[in-house]
C-alpha cells in the first residue's frame, strides 16, 4: 500500500512544534534534518511514533528524522504543504537554534560530523556514479571487451576521471557554502590551483613568488588544501566586508580575497597539507599493515556502529585522501561486506517474524540494504531493538573484515556497494572481498534467523 505522505508531513510537522518553529529544513539519504527555533518546542516521543518514521536523533545542532529510503517523498512532502526554509535558500542563525534554556556546549565530535557531511555529502552521488563508470571500465577491460586504448574507452574514462581529477572544484563549492564564504570565489581558487599552466610550474625550477621560493605539489583530486583555503577565505571575505565601504565592496572583496587566499595556498598551505595528508595516510596504513586482522575485524565490526553516531563521516576525508596520495584505499574495503551481512539479517528475520508489521519492515529494510547500499532502516527499524541480532551481526561482519585486512584488500576507485555492483565489486576488490561478502551474507542470514525473536520487537 502506498504511503501517506502527506499524514507523514503533517505528524512530523506537528510534534517538531509546528512550522513556525522550524528554522530550516534539509534531507541527507535517509533522514529529514530540522534546525529548530526552540528544540524545547519538540515532542521527540510523539515524533518517533509517527508512521513511517523509524527513530529521531538529535546531532549536530539539528533534530534528525529517519525516514529511510521514502525520504525524499517525505521531505517533498513537507515543502509541499508548509512554507519553510529549505536547506540552501536560508540558513538558520546559530541563536536561533540554541534550546532554550541551555547552555551553549562546544560538541568537537557533532561539530566535525556535521562539517564533513556537509561538505562532502551534496557530490556524493556524481562521485559514487563515477567512481561505478570506471568499476565497469575495469570490468570491460579485464574480459577484454574494451580496448583501453580505443576512443570508447577514453570517452568513458573522462566521464569516470574527471569528477576525481577536478575533486577540487567539487569541494570548493561545498566548502566555501559550509564555511559561509561565496562558494564561487573558492571555486576561483579551486580553478587556479587545476589551471594547466601553473600545474605546468611542478616540472620547473627555482619556481618562486616575489623572491619567495614555492614548493610546486600536484592539486588534482587534493582534498585538504582547498577545504583549508575555503575556510581561510571565509574568514577574509569578513573581515573586509565588515570594514571596507559598500560602493567597493563588490569589486575589491572578491579581488583581495582571491589573490591573498590563492598565494596562501601556494606558499604555505599547499605544501603544509600535502605532508599532513601523507602522513596521516602512511601512519593508519602502517598500522593496518602491522595489525591487519585486529584492524580489518574492528573496522568492519564498529561500522554499523559508526553509521548510528555518524562517526563514519569521518572516515570520508581519509579516504580520498588516500586516493590522492597512494592512488588507492585500504580502510572502506574492510567494510565491503557490511551491507550485505545486514541485508541477510534483516532479510532472515522477515522470514522468521510471524508479525505482519515486523516482515513487511525488515523485507524492504533487506531490499534497501542489498539493492541500494542504504543500511539505516534496517539499523533504526530493526537492528537497535534486536539487540542480540545486532551484536552477533557485528562480531560476523568482523569476520569480513578480517579477511579483508590480512589478505591487503584495497581498492583503487570510489564505488557503491550493494548487489546491483557486485560485478564492479569483483573487478575492483578482488577474490578476496568477495569472500567477504560471502561470509558476511552466511553469518549475517545465521544471526538473523536463529538469534531473532518477535518478543525482541515488542519489549523495545
Amino acid at each position: 500500500m502506498a504511503k501517506d505522505y502527506k499524514a507523514l508531513a503533517d505528524g512530523v510537522i506537528a510534534n517538531v512544534g509546528g512550522a513556525e518553529n522550524v528554522a530550516s529544513i534539509s534531507h541527507c539519504v535517509t533522514r529529514l534534518r530540522f534546525k529548530l527555533k526552540d528544540g524545547a518546542k519538540a515532542d521527540k516521543e510523539a515524533l518517533a511514533k509517527v508512521p513511517g518514521v523509524l527513530k529521531v536523533l538529535e546531532a549536530s545542532g539539528q533534530l534528525q528524522v529517519v525516514i529511510g529510503q521514502d525520504v525524499t517523498d517525505a521531505y517533498d512532502a513537507v515543502l509541499a504543504n508548509y512554507p519553510l526554509n529549505a536547506a540552501g535558500e536560508v540558513a538558520a542563525d546559530p541563536a536561533e537554534t540554541k534550546v532554550a534554556g541551555e547552555k551553549k556546549k562546544f560538541d568537537f565530535a557533532g561539530t566535525m560530523a556535521d562539517l564533513v557531511s556537509g561538505i562532502f555529502m551534496p557530490f556524493m552521488g556524481a562521485f559514487m556514479g563515477a567512481g561505478l563508470l570506471k568499476g565497469v571500465l575495469v570490468l570491460l577491460t579485464t574480459f577484454n571487451i574494451l580496448p583501453k586504448d580505443s576512443s570508447t574507452y577514453a570517452i568513458l574514462y573522462a566521464v569516470a576521471d574527471g569528477t576525481f581529477y577536478f575533486l577540487p572544484m567539487f569541494l570548493a563549492y561545498s566548502a566555501g557554502k559550509k564555511f559561509g564564504g561565496n562558494p564561487f570565489i573558492t571555486m576561483a581558487i579551486a580553478a587556479a590551483m587545476l589551471y594547466p599552466n601553473f600545474a605546468a610550474l611542478s616540472s620547473a625550477e627555482n619556481v618562486n613568488f616575489l623572491g619567495i621560493p614555492v614548493t610546486m605539489i600536484s592539486y588534482s583530486s587534493t582534498v585538504l588544501p582547498i577545504i583549508v583555503a575555503a575556510w581561510l577565505q571565509s574568514v577574509l571575505e569578513k573581515f573586509l566586508n565588515a570594514r571596507l565601504p559598500k560602493v567597493i565592496r563588490s569589486i575589491f572583496v572578491p579581488l583581495i580575497v582571491m589573490v591573498v587566499v590563492f598565494v596562501a595556498v601556494v606558499l604555505v598551505v599547499g605544501p603544509v597539507t600535502d605532508i599532513v595528508g601523507k602522513a596521516i595516510a602512511n601512519v593508519i596504513k602502517a598500522a593496518l599493515d602491522a595489525f591487519p586482522l585486529v584492524g580489518g575485524f574492528l573496522m568492519a565490526a564498529l561500522w554499523p556502529a559508526m553509521i548510528i553516531f555518524g562517526v563514519h563521516w569521518g572516515m570520508v576525508p581519509i579516504v580520498m585522501n588516500n586516493h590522492a596520495v597512494l592512488g588507492y584505499d585500504y580502510i572502506l574495503p574492510l567494510t565491503v561486506g557490511t551491507n550485505f551481512g545486514i541485508a541477510a539479517a534483516v532479510f532472515a528475520i522477515s522470514l522468521k517474524s510471524k508479525k505482519a508489521e515486523t516482515k513487511e519492515l525488515a523485507a524492504t529494510s533487506a531490499v534497501s540494504a542489498f539493492v541500494g547500499g542504504v543500511t539505516e532502516p534496517a539499523i533504526y527499524g530493526i537492528l537497535m531493538k534486536c539487540k542480540k541480532v545486532f551484536a552477533v551481526l557485528l562480531l560476523a561482519n568482523g569476520i569480513g573484515g578480517a579477511i579483508c585486512g590480512v589478505m591487503h584488500v584495497t581498492r583503487d576507485v570510489m564505488i557503491t556497494v550493494n548487489g546491483l555492483t557486485l560485478p564492479a565489486i569483483a573487478a575492483v576488490y578482488g577474490p578476496w572481498g568477495i569472500v567477504a561478502i560471502v561470509v558476511s551474507l552466511i553469518a549475517g542470514f545465521l544471526a538473523g534467523y536463529f538469534v531473532f525473536d518477535d518478543k525482541m520487537m515488542e519489549e523495545a
